[in-house]
């Protein structure tokens, strides 16, 4: 690379090495195999390497991150570090050109600021004068246009950018004027930006105006205060919609730890962190700062981008991202949904959606890789929770699955014909019970549809899969509304008999017993519905006698009978019942969280004691009255003790004693 401040194009990549035989490595490679997004092992791994000074290793496991996460800039600066601190120019010149251009371009001010390290490395201002400051100059705006003017946490980057200016020691009056100058534009560049130190930097601003020239101080400073006056209401609008949103990232490759990676969506937290990330690009569309159009845009990208590198495992801030992007840029849509899918390979969202860009397309070769690559991950999941008995994970997997194959029949249907579905659904019989029935009703719809006598088809895959799912309840109803649509009366009526005692789930019997009753009360023998009935009342005795008859007489699925004549018996039934049921298991599953959480806020509110040696050390510490500037910023202690270190829990630290 040369000695300017634009990065060059990309290079080719690194071969990967292969790891040795060792047992920790081995490890670690399976855990990074089973859980794509386990980043925290491959760090472990690089450790590993790190100890045995293994450089070729470790550049290997930072590729396949960076191919998995290329928008997830805190381990391209992790590595960019690591390089610089040995010296490595000629690396780290290719890793810039890789994040920080092209496809992959990554727009976090930490990141950039690294590049700015290199820059002034490169750029020695004793060796290199004049040339050498235009050149770092040079940098500090490309970092400034990339990021630093969208970043409300950009307050060190404006210090650093002021501090370069002004220890510049001119050498003769042109110069020292154009120092003046520069100074004066970053400051009107500054101050009409809502950022978190902007008030510091405007005290420090006019004073600096006063003690350049009192006669013109003034003039200057009200030309700039009304921009400044609303970019600080700006930051504190900013603040108050952010509230709580969490931007925590590891710093070096010894701070890694679990607290400060992404995390999944399983908790309230990372919906909470959505929701919040959704306010703040809502608030950026509505253009506070009364931007241009493609300075909004770029405001906007630069939001959306910030929220995947914190929610990187979140599939829906990935979706959005690639919507922001309208369909004349579906180029660009599509390689964020690409990114997306590698980063949550088991995402049905970003699967379908990426999909449907290559059915515009008509590539139907990359609509069979984008499914396959999903079915291959979400089957292995599948399996290896099977094998560790994790039934709840492995049946939430089981039901991906079958949905991704549902909607894989359905597009492969539409851009290759009904012979290519049937092979894929002949791809989910071989799974045979590791699928669940929606694969076999979906199916039966599909042939139903999409020729003249398909119906037949469809009946010798509904009984195809009675194999497997003769005592699921919801296959053998959605397998009698089949049959009531086509109006095969024998076929409900052995399809009923064969199957009520044989289903586990009591609703799903029971709301089968009530369709058959209402089918055979609009089309049938009134004889056999009393026969029905009496059956019904035997195995269900505390069901009222009065829904029964109003159920059977409803009309369009609607019971109009119970609400027109008996409103106050709507929601009594069973099924209300069962609705009501689960309405009462969430209700005591949102207490039981909130009285944890209370009591948590109730731990976290009691009074701490302090240490007698830490109260003794306080009273012997000089005065903050002797200092006239801050030697340690608190704020920045307490969260690099939060979250780039890693407390090891009582038992760990006793079993390592």
């Amino acid at each position: 690379m040369s000695n300017s401040a634009t990065p060059e194009g990309t290079s080719e990549p690194v071969a990967v090495a292969q790891p040795p035989a060792d047992d920790q490595v081995a490890s670690l490679r399976a855990n990074m195999a089973q859980d794509p997004s386990d980043i925290l092992s491959a760090i472990d791994l690089i450790k590993y390497y790190e100890n045995k000074e293994d450089s070729e290793s470790i550049r290997g496991v930072y590729e396949e991150l960076h191919s998995r996460f290329p928008f997830y800039s805190p381990l391209w600066a992790i590595h960019l570090r690591e390089d610089l601190q040995r010296d490595e120019f000629e690396t780290v010149e290719k890793l810039l050109a890789q994040c920080l251009t092209g496809e992959i371009e990554n727009n976090e001010l930490s990141l950039w600021t690294t590049y700015l390290d290199y820059v002034r490395r490169k750029n020695n201002l004793i060796t290199g004068g004049q040339e050498a400051r235009a050149i770092v100059i040079q940098a500090f705006d490309l970092v400034l246009e990339k990021c630093g003017v969208f970043e409300p946490n950009s307050g060190q980057f404006w210090s650093d950018y002021l501090s370069f200016l002004e220890q510049w020691k001119p050498v003769n009056k042109w110069e020292e004027q154009q120092k003046v100058d520069m100074i004066r534009a970053l400051y009107k560049r500054m101050l009409r930006v809502p950022f978190n130190t902007l008030e510091q930097m405007w005290g420090k601003y006019t004073q600096w105006e006063q003690d350049i020239n009192s006669l013109t101080a003034r003039k200057f400073i009200g030309e700039l205060s009304g921009d400044y006056m609303k970019a600080r209401s700006l930051y504190q609008e900013w603040s108050n919609v952010t509230k709580g949103l969490r931007r925590v990232a590891p710093i070096s490759i010894r701070s890694v730890n679990k607290n400060n990676l992404p995390h999944g969506m399983e908790d309230d937290e990372a919906v909470a962190q959505i929701a919040i990330w959704k306010k703040w690009i809502e608030w950026e569309k509505e253009n506070k700062l009364v931007q241009p159009e493609d300075t909004l845009n770029a405001r906007i990208n630069y939001v959306y981008k910030q929220s995947i590198i914190y929610m990187l495992f979140s599939p829906e801030i990935w979706y959005n991202y690639a919507m922001y992007h309208d369909d004349s840029n579906a180029a660009a849509r599509q390689q964020i949904l690409a990114n997306g899918l590698k980063a949550n390979p088991e995402s049905i969202s970003l699967t379908v959606k990426l999909s449907e860009s290559f059915e515009l397309e008509n590539n139907t070769e990359m609509i069979k890789t984008t499914f396959d690559g999903t079915v291959k991950t979400i089957y292995s999941q599948y399996k290896r929770c099977l094998e560790e008995g994790s039934t709840e994970r492995a049946a939430q997997l089981k039901e991906k699955l079958s949905y991704v194959y549902c909607t894989y029949m359905n597009t492969v249907k539409k851009v290759s014909g009904l012979s290519a579905a049937r092979s894929i659904f002949g791809k989910c019989r071989k799974l045979k019970d590791n699928i669940t029935h929606h694969v076999y009703i979906e199916n039966a719809f599909l042939e139903y549809h999409n020729q003249a006598d398909g119906y037949k088809t469809a009946l010798k895959v509904l009984e195809l899969g009675l194999k497997y799912f003769q005592a699921d309840g919801e296959y053998i109803n959605k397998y009698i509304d089949f049959l009531i649509m086509l109006n095969k009366d024998a076929q409900i009526k052995t399809l009923f008999e064969s199957s009520i005692d044989k289903i586990d789930e009591r609703a799903h019997a029971r709301a089968m017993f009530k369709k058959v009753i209402a089918y055979e009360t609009k089309y049938g023998n009134l004889a056999n519905v009393y026969l029905l009935e009496k059956r019904f009342q035997k195995k269900y005795p505390k069901e009222a006698s009065v829904e029964l008859f109003s159920d059977r007489y409803a009309i369009q699925s609607e019971n109009l009978m119970e609400r027109l004549e008996f409103p106050y018996l709507e929601g009594s039934g069973s099924s209300s019942s069962s609705s009501g049921s689960k309405k009462r298991k969430r209700s005591r599953k949102h207490g039981d969280h909130s009285s944890s959480s209370s009591s948590k806020k109730a731990r976290t509110g009691d009074k701490v004691e302090v240490p007698a040696p830490i109260v003794d050390m306080l009273k012997i510490l000089p005065k903050r009255q002797y200092f006239k500037n801050a030697i340690l910023n608190p704020a920045s202690l307490v969260d690099f003790l939060v979250n780039q270190i890693e407390i090891p829990a009582e038992s760990e630290a006793a079993n390592e004693s």
